[in-house]
């Protein structure tokens, strides 16, 4: 609904005060230096740092299980670019013109690609980590990365000059959608704890079948 919200809005040209206030305050001149590195932690959202994630994403259902989450992590990761080029095409809105961008950036602007794929990429990445029998401190703090590298790279692309901050906000608001529909579908996929608990102890109690008739 935010996304759809947000797609009137920016047709509308209702959103272009918000826009240029964000613009405005991440370009100030004293912040310039604090952010120069987001020129670099931007790639971290491009396809080929994406594409890298869905293979982590598969290898780590494979090595932690189980190795369907794994799969249909990397899967929902490949349809969710798919699916972010057919919204551009719908919506084709021009990349900012408020500024000199710091990069050239080529296609349209709404919603941002990096912004969607790095949220459904490292969303679903934490998804699996929180799932995973890992220490808690580690997965505490790659859940905390994860976070933090989808804010940055959302902020990135405002600070380079090309995408409006609506855009960004439809990216991270539409990957949100697809890691919660991926996290709420893949649970019938997890391995039935019950079974290995079993397996770990055999004097454990479990539930004999049934008696026929």
């Amino acid at each position: 609904m935010t996304v759809i919200l947000l797609a009137v809005g920016v047709s509308a040209d209702l959103t272009d005060g918000f826009d240029r206030a964000i613009i405005d305050f991440v370009r100030r001149s004293a912040i310039s230096g604090a952010l120069s590195p987001l020129r670099w932690i931007t790639e971290l959202g491009s396809t080929g740092a994406v594409i890298v994630v869905a293979v982590v994403t598969l290898a780590l259902g494979v090595l932690i299980g189980p190795w369907l989450q794994g799969l249909a992590g990397a899967m929902t990761i490949g349809l969710a670019s798919a699916g972010n080029q057919a919204l551009k095409a719908v919506m084709a809105r021009a990349r900012p013109d408020l500024l000199d961008p710091i990069v050239v950036e080529h296609g349209f602007s709404f919603p941002s690609g990096h912004a969607l794929l790095s949220m459904v990429a490292y969303g679903i990445l934490a998804v699996l980590i929180g799932r995973s029998r890992l220490p808690f401190g580690v997965r505490r703090a790659a859940l905390v990365a994860c976070a933090a590298l989808v804010f940055l790279v959302g902020i990135s692309r405002i600070w380079l000059g090309v995408h409006y901050p609506t855009d960004v906000i439809a990216g991270w608001t539409a990957g949100g959608v697809i890691v919660l529909a991926f996290a709420r579908l893949s649970r019938s996929v997890s391995p039935a704890p019950a079974e290995v608990a079993v397996d770990a102890d055999p004097e454990a109690p479990r539930s004999d079948p049934p008696a026929p008739g």
